[in-house]
């Protein structure tokens, strides 16, 4: 785990050094794991992981049956509001 001085004294070597060695780079602040710094193909996984996760969630609700169809303006206006309080929540 990298701290803030040794991210200070070496910079960029200090990420690319703790990558080598565990493959991903934390960086403690005070004491507390804070950041992971990730290499950005294993951050492309993940978020490709991520995506095909929702993506089957979307075709079990589909194949179940639970979804509701948007049949008018106010439908869709009504749905945006709940997203975006869903999102702040």
């Amino acid at each position: 785990m990298l701290n803030v001085v040794d991210l200070r004294k070496k910079g960029i070597k200090a990420i690319n050094e703790e990558i080598e060695e565990r493959g991903i780079a934390t960086l403690s602040y005070r004491g507390k794991p804070k950041y992971i710094i990730l290499d950005v193909g294993e951050y492309e996984k993940l978020r490709e992981l991520e995506l095909t996760i929702a993506y089957n969630r979307i075709q079990e609700d589909l194949q179940k049956g639970n979804f509701e169809s948007i049949k008018s303006d106010e439908d869709l206006d009504k749905h945006l509001k709940e997203l975006k309080q869903a999102i702040k929540d």
